[in-house]
């Protein structure tokens, strides 16, 4: 195949999917499968040139998964920097923090998992048993939380608070050994945001 129309074809596939994959998570996937297979390809570079008359494809696989993995990003919405004003319907406990960052904080959540309008939130409530959020939902709120918030989530564990996929064994078997899972609190995740970082231990003795 002739090289400019190679690299017309290659660029054109790129745009669809920079354009048509708009998922932070869906989009930083498929840029890792891109990277490691353009790697892959590079060894199999003559049989590649031979068999498929493509030399530059391990390349153009390669550029396109770090295109993408660059702006994997790129569609996530923009959060507002200013706290917004609490609902009428959201009902906080006694002393419970009201300062920017636990504003931003429930806004995150209310975006990323959902709040209830008519149950008291407390530092003690839970994400995963009081609010319902599960491991797919916990993923995006986490990556969400190292980017808006400057989280080093350090030793952050998911398998500690949530289970796998029952259909997926090989997380099944990354997960075992963990035994009972542990509450992942709103007060936990104040204090992630307050010192930028995931100390496990800290965090979990906040209970």
């Amino acid at each position: 195949m002739n090289i400019v129309l190679q690299i017309a074809c290659f660029f054109g596939f790129y745009l669809v999917l920079h354009y048509q994959i708009t998922d932070a998570i869906l989009r930083k996937r498929l840029a890792v499968t891109c990277l490691v297979t353009g790697l892959a390809l590079t060894f199999l570079l003559p049989y590649v040139a031979v068999i498929l008359r493509m030399p530059f494809l391990p390349i153009f696989v390669f550029l396109i998964g770090l295109a993408l993995f660059i702006s994997r990003n790129k569609y996530r919405l923009k959060r507002n920097p200013h706290p917004l004003p609490r609902a009428p319907t959201m009902n906080l406990a006694p002393n419970f923090p009201e300062d920017p960052a636990m504003q931003q904080l429930l806004q995150l959540l209310h975006e990323e998992i959902g709040l209830p309008k008519h149950k008291t939130l407390r530092l003690d409530t839970s994400i995963n048993f009081d609010l319902g959020c599960d491991r797919a939902e916990a993923m995006q709120f986490m990556e969400a939380l190292e980017q808006d918030f400057a989280v080093d989530l350090g030793d952050y564990d998911a398998y500690r608070y949530f289970q796998p996929p029952v259909f997926d064994v090989f997380l099944k078997r990354r997960a075992k050994g963990r035994g009972d899972k542990i509450p992942l609190t709103i007060g936990m995740l104040y204090l992630a945001i307050k010192t930028h970082s995931w100390d496990t231990q800290t965090l979990e003795n906040l209970s």
